[in-house]
């Protein structure tokens, strides 16, 4: 969390500071007249290329954050699968059942020490975990149920590994998925074009445009920071945590040391 509050105020600061000394040196070169004859023609066009920019970039905020959120509540369904898996596991015979148990425990230690700090630059992971869940897939489809609580159960069990394995598809999918180096370049140069724009005005106060331009600055960093946080949930300042299969880990080696015979 520092390093993103650091990483915050290096991009905003930065912006801001680049948008104030543009001010000032526009001030020195140019003179005031001459900017003064072309606000008709500088407030129209700052109108629009502002509107689009900020159409265009609250959209992108608003779809990095649904993003991050839908995969954290996919993370969450992965991790809840699986120590849902290990309870209604019970209802099956004791070899099967000890297979599927001993297929969620080493799954949940490989995607939690391994998997979830191994996602590489290109935003792949190292899918260490891709053994014991294949496992997992073989187990419980060979088995054949036979009574009528087994078969309840054993369907029940069907849809909660689908839930499970939507979940890893989508972690492994998405950390693929993040935002292009085009759009990157897109939002970067839109918000410069947007604060260059607001050198074309003769403000008879050097403060007062320094403010009016700092604030501007200000607002669009904000919103490129929150796309640069968020833009993918599982790597940078603001990752999803695996809390949630660090939880269920205990959860199952608490359950393992009672589970009856």
């Amino acid at each position: 969390m520092i390093d993103a509050w650091i990483f915050g105020i290096t991009v905003v600061g930065g912006s801001v500071l680049f948008a104030s000394f543009g001010v000032m040196l526009v001030r020195r070169r140019v003179s005031g007249g001459f900017l003064k004859r072309h606000h008709e023609v500088a407030g129209y066009m700052l109108s629009i290329v502002g509107t689009l920019y900020s159409v265009l970039l609250g959209l992108i905020v608003v779809d990095t954050q649904t993003k991050y959120q839908v995969a954290k509540q996919m993370t969450q369904q992965e991790a809840d699968s699986t120590l849902d898996l290990f309870h209604m596991s019970y209802t099956m015979p004791t070899e099967v059942r000890n297979r599927v148990h001993k297929n969620l425990a080493e799954y949940l230690k490989l995607v939690d020490e391994v998997e979830w700090d191994s996602v590489k630059r290109d935003g792949s992971f190292d899918e260490a975990g891709k053994v014991p869940f294949r496992e997992l897939w073989w187990t419980l489809t060979d088995y054949e149920p036979s009574t009528v609580r087994g078969t309840e159960a054993y369907s029940e069990m069907l849809q909660v590994l689908q839930d499970m394995t939507d979940g890893r598809r989508y972690r492994l999918q998405i950390a693929k998925a993040g935002m292009h180096e085009v759009m990157w370049a897109v939002v970067i140069i839109g918000g410069l074009l947007t604060v260059l724009f607001t050198y074309f005005f003769e403000v008879e106060s050097a403060k007062a445009q320094l403010l009016m331009t700092g604030l501007v600055a200000l607002s669009l960093s904000l919103n490129v920071l929150l796309i640069a946080l968020f833009s993918n949930p599982y790597t940078g300042y603001m990752r999803i945590s695996s809390y949630p299969f660090k939880y269920d880990r205990k959860v199952i080696l608490e359950l393992s040391k009672q589970k009856p015979e």
